[in-house]
């Protein structure tokens, strides 16, 4: 067998440097597709922009006020994963007759990805007047990260 070097051999220090520039461009595209079309970065959206089926924002609706708590729980999740802007009279209306303390900071956190000056105001309240000591310590901090990182100055103002 030949005990040849790796540095011996002219063309592997090339080739080498080509497949790892292919690699690293590769990767690039990949994590910048990724973040590009990823819903966190994405402003609001209304149902249309969704699907056009035309009974969607009723049964979205339908599914926040259901009393089966797997049906709510996921509604409000796909309101906030999806940032449905029509969604957020019936988030709040469920929010302040809703039992569950998980369920209510669910909402509270959907409130804030949609990012109305409305449904913080209610996370504001919920973070202040919560029977659930847990509650009131998460829509704290929910609120908190809206006006930490959110905020235009000079608006949400107290009740």
């Amino acid at each position: 067998m030949l005990n040849i070097e790796r540095s011996e051999i002219p063309t592997f220090g090339k080739v080498k440097s080509r497949l790892a520039g292919k690699a690293a461009k590769i990767l690039t595209v990949v994590l910048l597709a990724a973040v590009l079309t990823s819903p966190g970065y994405t402003q609001s959206n209304s149902i249309k922009d969704i699907t056009a089926h035309k009974y969607a924002l009723e049964n979205l609706i339908a599914g926040i006020h259901s009393e089966n708590d797997g049906v709510r729980r996921n509604s409000i999740y796909f309101a906030g994963y999806y940032k449905i802007v029509e969604a957020e009279d019936a988030l709040i209306a469920q929010l302040k007759e809703e039992n569950d303390p998980s369920t209510r900071i669910l909402i509270a956190l959907v409130l804030y990805e949609l990012g109305s000056e409305e449904g913080l105001l209610e996370v504001k309240e919920l973070s202040l007047n919560d029977k659930n000591a847990k509650v009131r310590r998460m829509a704290t901090q929910i609120y908190n990260e809206y006006l930490v990182n959110d905020l235009p100055t000079g608006t949400l103002t107290s009740k």
